[in-house]
Formats: structure tokens, C-alpha cells, sequence
């Protein structure tokens, strides 16, 4: 009876599908499941292959440089397969420079860490020759391997060891040779590495065993331990740790930050108790350094100067405050945002380039609510977009910042009538507008706004076949989405549109969703279809999408693969891609290397580059002097023209040049109590809005802002030209409630004082009077809000380059864990609830209805109670 079962399991493991999981931008897992053998995706009839067959550019091309290819006298791909290596998991890093590969072939079956298989590959995958290392490794399929993001040639292989610790097999030049690290703890969790490159060898980890036995008493026992010489000796920091970080950019390089469990709360307790943590700074890395910062903290996180940490409130029981900190901790704010009550929770979205993106939840857990902006210290938030969505289940919001274009978010907003509909903005949030109907694009319906709507997370978790928004530094404006031209999200099978100008035009470039990839800093575009779970052709671009042209890869059918994911190497500089997947008969792992550089085989010259001046039509005025000004600078890029075969090459550095402008009011937001409508510059006052002016405590006084409803953006680099009216009284009142002299200073611009004395004196008197009664009534009624009401937050931050952030994927603001966004609340869904039923069956109506028919009921995206969808 035991085999029979035994052998049940196997078959299950057997089936073959294939999940695609990445940990970061140049470490991919891929791993096969059974769950998902049943799917089947409709077949598409028409393969696009350009976007108009009659376009005289496209045949051009065709005629003069792709003959070779279609003649078959010109092979593009080279096939490597994993022979006798049937494993399940497999797991593959960059290296080095310019295609150089470590693979690694890896099963956990029944808990136990079978052996492991390392390769490596100096051609893009192409071939691979195995690494030996000096004793058989067992490495984790998750978390088992990990690329330095500062130096390409570390590598860090995590594996089981034995009963006392991990061991890491550890090459710092590219997998020619391995060293061995004896560590004392099992490694738990993903490597975080310093921020600062040149400290690339100080490394985090912790070990997370949940009980252990310390005389004979059961202990909780999750330690962080520092590493300063690259993984050779490590010594623990600390223990009984939640969350870790390394310090800010203006740090001792040795800080570290975490939050630890001063009662040393057993982890069974720790579930029907609330543990408070001590957030604490160790200045070199050490326990003798340790220092607390913040009691009764919840969570924590921090990017660029900012430190975040939610705290249980002192004077209300249960009730929970947001403090920022941008001096490490030494003093700390509570952030000031407008109509905030109980019953919402926060969450950061984005804190580069010296601005926070936030978002605060309408009352009632509605799905959506309001995106805020903050100042320059991170305290002041002003409103940016209202009806945002935000689903409060999981990290599913479609935020997403535009890697390649300065100043560009998109993300999607919730409609009168509850629909969904995509919104962009050109000026870091200032203002926020549809995005542009793409050119010769029909709408769903003519009758209503027509918009270019597109997929994001929240889309793909419920189901709809596409792939989130991309785009790369390297190739600037260039932008790939899944999307319909409509009035609002639509739930039928969405077509790839582009971008080449950072969003401000858009085209459709291919039928149906594809995996795409952008690859030779922007000069060239690869899609293959997702309708086809094994697809033979590949579709490439070397116009921004204009042109595409078709390329079958795989002529035998017997050779087709389970796509796993379609790769290029981490910058997008090359002008190879790898289509990666399991062989559904073979049952073992295959690559197809296809080199584009055999097509395009001319490396540019000067004469084939243009200039390209992006944001030239932000500006709502025609100014010549403003025209391509975003926060204060104008840029100019070259880019390749577009009917230019030719290439970038793998070392191109893009050429850019820089100058300043004059300020106008679209580099101002506006302040607390103030909104901008939408296409509009003009910033008004909130009509229901009745908060008094801003009352904060920063710098042991008090400051009064009174605005006129403008504010300077944060990094905004502008000189002279507009600026709002406005004043800053320094009231120099200590924030302590037994301060007794009291100060008042007005700082204006362009009067002169005068009176006496007497008259000035009295005035003062005055003023302080009705100040204290004032303060007196918001006090109590604050009091009193507090005491109704348990302040919830949730934050997460958007990381999508590590290579930027320096954090991958597992690892958010507040915790550690794959894919989590820190939730702190009260009133979480439950799994069995009727919202979370009803979005389990549409889930499975839409992929039964992929294998009907093309010719699918239209519907459109309503946020409803969360997660419903209704037609």
C-alpha cells in the first residue's frame, strides 16, 4: 500500500507544467508543478508578424537584411539540453560580463535537499560545462543561490550543510573556482547585501529556527548575523530579530538596523500575544553597539533618507502611529496627512529621489483610496490621486514607476461607476491623466472616453494572461504593456502596445499577450506568444516595435519545450535571448540561445543615431525655454533611428546631455488642504476640507505653514521664473508641555515692521492667548478622534531593480519573506469569506474559458467589496 502511494506522488510530480518564479532581476527559478497541468490556453489562428503587412519600411527591411535568414542559410538558435537531469527545480545567475551563466539543477522532495548539479556557461547558455566542486552540494531550490548586485562575479550557493549549520560555496570570479564557508547557523532566507558598492562584501543573514532546547528551557531563537569579509567568518549581531536593514546611504557603512523582541516572546505566544519590538541601531555591526531608537514598534523600513516605523500610540491603547526619521533615528515625526481616520490602512509605494508616494485607504476596506505625495522631509502629504486602487488582500496594486523615463508613474484608479480605468503621470504625481488612445486603435465602445488601459498585478492575479509593464534604464522611454483601447480595464485577452517616448504616444505592436523582453540597450524588442505553452517562433523588433518579423527557432516539432520564461542578461545590453523550459517527453531542462547579433550584425555608427528629447510635451504652455523640463532639467538622449539596421553593441553607453530651466507652477505641487483637477496646473483648495493650517514639532519648535496651495517639488533643481505666494511663521514654541516662554517671530518677504513696543508686545500676548486655546480644543478633540478609532497601517516599497535598491524581492520594508507586503491589521479577509469564494470561482471560469472560444463576452474591470467582477 505504501509504494502504491509512493508512487501516486510521484505521478503527481510527474505532470508537467512549469511555474516561473524569479528572487531577482539575475537570479530566475524555475520550478515544475502538477497543479497547473490541466490549463490549456486557446490557440491564436493569426501570428502577427508586423503591424501592417502593406507598411513600405517593414518590407524594406525584410528584403535587405532578412533573406539570409528566411532562406534558412543563417541559423539564429543554438539548443543546449540538460541531459539525465530530470530534477524539478533549477536555478540560473549572470555571472559576468556579457553572457557568462551559472546554472544550478537542484530537488527537495519530502523535505529532504537531494544533490545538486552546478554548470556554467561562457556563451549565454549556448553549451555549459559542469562545475566540480570539492564535495557533493545540496542546494536549497529556494534561496539556494545568489548574485552579489555589486560585483557580477559573486556568486553565493546556499547549501543544507549538516545538523550544526549552512555551508556556502562562495566565487568571486565568475565560477572559476569555489570556496567553502562553514557557517554555525542554518541560513534561513535570502543574503542581503550593503547598498554601497564599495562595501560589497559586508552581508546579513539570519537563522530563523523557530524553538530550540537552552538548559533545558525551549528558547526562540531567530539571530542575525553580519559578515565582513565576504561570507568567510560571520558573528551574530543579534537575537530574537523580526526585521533587519543595513543603514542609509550617510551611515557608518558598518550600521545596521533591526527590530528585536526585548521579551524574548516564545513564537507559539507570540500568536495569541501583541509583541512590541525595540527598533535598534548597531553602529559597526556588533551587539556592544546596539542602541534603541523606538519603543513599542510594530514594523519598520527605510529608503533613501527616510526610516519608517509604525508604533503602538502612548496614550491610547491598541492605537498605532506612523513615525518618520530622516537623522537615523535620533529624532522622529508622525506623518501629517489629510482626513485620516481608524479604519484605513497606509501604504508606501515609492521613496526615490527624496519624495514618498502613499497610499491611504478609503473607509469601509473599499479596494481604493487616496495617493498622497510627501515633502521633502517625508511628513507633509498632499493629495496626488483620489480613487486609487489598492485591494487590501495581498501586494496587488498596479503601481509602477517607468524605469526608463525620470518622473513617470502609472498605476490604475477606480471610476464613479466602480470600473477601473489606467492613469499616468509625467511629473512624479504633480498631475495625473488617461493614458493617450494609441493612433488607429478601436475602441471597444465609441460612444465613451476611449483610453489605453493596462494590465498590472491586480489583473494577473485574477487571472488575465499578460505580463507586467516593463522597461529598463538602458533604453530610454522604451516602455512594453499589456493592454485594450476601452473606457475602462477589460477582462478578455489584451494586445501588447508600445512605447518610445516615456507613455506620451502609444502603438499596438502585437495580437494577444506575449512574454517580451527589450534587449540591446533598446534597440531591440523580443516577444513570444503565451497562447502557445510550447511555442517555435520567436518575434523581434529593431524599430521600437514598429516592425516585427517572425523567426521559428524550433523546425522540429518533437524538439518543442514548456516555456519557463524568455531572459536576457540583466542590463539589456546584449543581443542574445534565451527561451528556457522543461521537455514535456525528455523530462529534461532545454535552452534555445538565440543570437540576434547573426541578423543584425552592423554596430552603429554617428550617423545613425538621432537626438531624442523626451517630456517635450509636458508642458501645457508653449514656452521654448520650459519645453522638455521635468523637475527643474531638460534632458536630451541619442537613440538609433528607426530605419537603421544596426546595433548598440554590448559596451554602448547612452548619451545624454543635461541643462536647467526656469521654474513654472508645474514644478510645484500642491500643499496640505490643496488638489490639482485632472489637466490641470491650477491647484485648489479642498472644499470640505476645514483642518486648520499644518501644527508639526520638528526641531524642538513648532513651525505654522500657511500656503497658498503651492509647494516646490522635492529634488526639483529649478531657478527663478514662478513663485507662489506664501509665508513661514517661526513661532519658536517649545513642543514640551512645561515650556514657558513663549517667542513669536514672523518671517515675510517685502514689508517692513513697525509700532512700538507696547502695541507689538500686546499683540503678542494676544496671539499666544488664542494659541492655547486653540491647540487646547484640537488636543481634546484629537483625543478623542484616538480613542474611537485603531490606527492601521500597511507599507511596502515598489522594488523593481535590486540592482537599484539593492534589496531583492524577498525582502520589503517590513519583512523578509518572499513576496509578503507588511499588513498590520485588524480586520484581514478571511480565506473562507464569501469575497475570497467568489474571486476563486471567477478565477476558474476565466482559465475554463480559454480553451472555448476567440470570440469572448466583453467585460470590464469593477472593483466591488475588493474582488468582485462583474460583467
Amino acid at each position: 500500500m505504501a509504494t502504491l502511494w509512493l508512487s501516486f506522488i510521484l505521478q503527481v510530480f510527474l505532470a508537467l507544467s512549469v511555474v516561473y518564479v524569479t528572487s531577482a532581476k539575475h537570479v530566475h527559478e524555475f520550478e515544475v508543478h502538477g497543479i497547473d497541468s490541466m490549463q490549456t490556453l486557446e490557440q491564436n489562428s493569426v501570428i502577427r508578424s508586423r503591424r501592417d503587412v502593406s507598411d513600405s519600411a517593414c518590407k524594406i527591411q525584410e528584403q535587405n537584411f532578412l533573406q539570409e535568414v528566411n532562406s534558412g542559410k543563417v541559423k539564429l538558435e543554438q539548443k543546449y539540453a540538460f541531459q539525465n537531469e530530470s530534477y524539478y527545480s533549477l536555478a540560473l545567475a549572470w555571472c559576468g560580463n556579457n553572457g557568462e551563466l551559472l546554472v544550478v539543477i537542484t530537488q527537495e522532495m519530502f523535505g529532504m535537499v537531494q544533490p545538486s548539479k552546478v554548470y556554467k556557461s561562457l556563451n549565454f547558455g549556448a553549451e555549459f560545462n559542469e562545475v566540480k566542486l570539492n564535495t557533493q552540494p545540496r542546494i536549497y531550490k529556494h534561496n539556494g543561490v545568489h548574485r552579489n548586485p555589486h560585483n557580477t562575479r559573486k556568486i553565493y550557493l546556499v547549501d543544507s550543510g549538516d545538523k550544526y549549520g549552512s555551508q556556502l560555496f562562495i566565487t568571486d570570479n565568475g565560477g572559476k573556482s569555489f570556496f567553502t564557508s562553514k557557517l554555525s547557523f542554518h541560513l534561513t532566507g535570502s543574503i542581503m547585501f550593503h547598498p554601497s558598492q564599495s562595501h560589497e562584501d559586508y552581508l546579513l543573514a539570519s537563522s530563523a529556527l523557530l524553538t530550540t532546547k537552552i538548559n533545558g528551557d525551549t528558547k526562540n531563537l531567530v539571530k542575525l548575523y553580519a559578515s565582513f569579509d565576504n561570507g568567510r567568518s560571520w558573528a551574530m549581531v543579534d537575537e530574537y530579530v523580526q526585521t533587519y536593514k543595513w543603514g542609509t546611504a550617510d551611515d557608518d557603512p558598518k550600521t545596521i538596523y533591526a527590530t528585536v523582541d526585548p521579551a524574548k516572546t516564545h513564537p507559539f505566544l507570540a500568536t495569541f500575544v501583541t509583541v512590541k519590538y525595540n527598533l535598534h541601531r548597531f553602529t559597526d555591526g556588533t551587539a556592544g553597539s546596539k542602541t534603541n531608537i523606538l519603543g513599542n514598534v510594530i514594523s519598520f523600513g527605510h529608503q533613501d533618507k527616510f526610516l519608517y516605523a509604525s508604533v503602538f500610540s502612548g496614550s491610547v491603547r491598541g492605537n498605532r502611529l506612523m513615525k518618520i526619521s530622516t537623522n537615523h533615528g535620533k529624532t522622529w515625526h508622525t506623518a501629517q496627512l489629510p482626513t485620516i481616520t481608524g479604519d484605513r490602512f497606509f501604504s508606501v509605494l515609492d521613496m526615490s529621489e527624496n519624495l514618498v508616494f502613499m497610499h491611504v485607504d478609503n473607509p469601509g476596506d473599499t479596494g481604493h483610496g487616496t495617493l498622497y505625495t510627501s515633502g521633502g522631509m517625508g511628513i507633509v502629504y498632499s493629495e496626488s490621486l483620489p480613487q486609487h486602487l489598492y485591494p487590501n488582500y495581498g501586494d496587488v496594486t498596479d503601481f509602477y514607476r517607468v524605469e526608463s523615463m525620470r518622473g513617470v508613474y502609472i498605476t490604475s484608479q477606480i471610476n464613479q461607476d466602480s470600473s477601473i480605468r489606467s492613469m499616468i503621470t509625467y511629473n512624479r504625481g504633480a498631475t495625473w491623466q488617461p493614458l493617450p488612445r494609441p493612433n488607429s486603435s478601436p475602441c471597444k465602445d465609441e460612444t465613451k472616453p476611449c483610453h489605453l488601459q493596462i494590465h498590472g498585478t491586480y489583473s494577473i492575479q485574477r487571472g488575465v494572461v499578460a505580463s507586467p509593464p516593463l522597461s529598463t534604464k538602458t533604453a530610454p522611454g522604451i516602455v512594453l504593456v499589456h493592454g485594450h483601447v476601452a473606457d475602462a480595464l477589460q477582462t478578455t485577452h489584451p494586445d501588447v502596445y508600445v512605447t518610445s517616448d516615456g507613455g506620451y504616444t502609444w502603438a499596438k505592436a502585437l495580437t494577444g499577450p506575449h512574454q517580451y523582453q527589450i534587449a540591446d540597450s533598446g534597440g531591440l524588442l523580443v516577444a513570444i506568444s503565451s497562447n502557445d505553452p510550447q511555442p517555435t517562433t520567436i518575434k523581434f523588433s529593431i524599430d521600437e516595435g514598429r516592425c516585427w518579423h517572425d523567426y521559428k527557432f524550433i523546425k522540429n516539432p518533437d524538439d518543442a519545450i514548456v516555456m519557463t520564461g524568455l531572459l536576457t542578461e540583466p542590463e539589456n545590453r546584449a543581443m542574445t535571448v534565451g527561451v528556457w523550459g522543461y521537455h514535456p517527453q525528455n523530462k529534461t531542462w532545454t535552452v534555445f540561445v538565440i543570437d540576434f547579433e547573426k541578423v543584425i550584425k552592423r554596430k552603429c555608427v554617428s550617423d545613425d543615431y538621432e537626438v531624442w528629447k523626451p517630456h517635450f510635451k509636458l508642458r501645457m504652455d508653449e514656452k521654448a525655454d520650459v519645453k522638455g523640463c521635468l523637475l527643474g532639467k531638460k534632458e536630451e538622449f541619442k537613440r538609433i533611428k528607426k530605419d537603421a539596421w544596426c546595433q548598440n553593441g554590448y559596451n554602448y553607453e547612452i548619451e545624454r546631455t543635461t541643462t536647467n530651466c526656469i521654474c513654472t507652477r508645474e514644478d510645484y505641487e500642491c500643499d496640505y488642504g490643496y488638489y490639482r483637477p485632472t489637466n490641470s496646473d491650477v491647484c485648489q483648495r479642498i472644499s470640505l476640507f476645514t483642518k486648520p493650517e499644518i501644527d508639526i514639532c520638528l526641531r524642538g519648535h513648532e513651525e505654522k505653514i500657511v500656503t497658498e496651495g503651492y509647494r516646490k517639488i522635492p529634488g526639483d533643481v529649478c531657478t527663478g521664473g514662478f513663485s507662489p505666494p506664501g509665508r513661514v511663521i517661526d513661532m519658536s514654541i517649545q513642543c514640551s508641555e512645561d515650556s514657558k516662554q513663549l517667542v513669536l517671530e514672523e518671517i515675510t518677504s517685502n514689508k517692513h515692521r513697525g509700532g512700538s513696543n507696547g502695541s507689538v508686545i500686546a499683540a503678542v500676548v494676544i496671539i499666544i492667548v488664542l494659541l492655547v486655546v486653540i491647540m487646547g480644543v484640537f488636543l481634546v478633540h484629537k483625543y478623542i478622534i484616538l480613542r474611537r478609532h485603531r490606527v492601521v497601517y500597511r507599507y511596502s516599497l515598489l522594488n523593481q531593480t535590486d540592482a537599484e535598491q539593492y534589496d531583492n524581492e524577498f525582502e520589503t520594508a517590513i519583512s523578509a519573506t518572499s513576496g509578503t507586503v507588511y499588513h498590520d491589521s485588524d480586520d484581514d479577509e478571511e480565506l473562507n469569506s464569501p469575497a475570497v469564494r467568489k474571486d476563486k470561482s471567477f478565477h476558474e471560469s476565466t482559465v475554463a474559458s480559454k480553451s472555448r472560444s476567440n470570440h469572448t463576452k466583453v467585460k470590464s474591470y469593477h472593483d466591488d467589496s475588493d474582488v468582485d467582477m462583474l460583467e
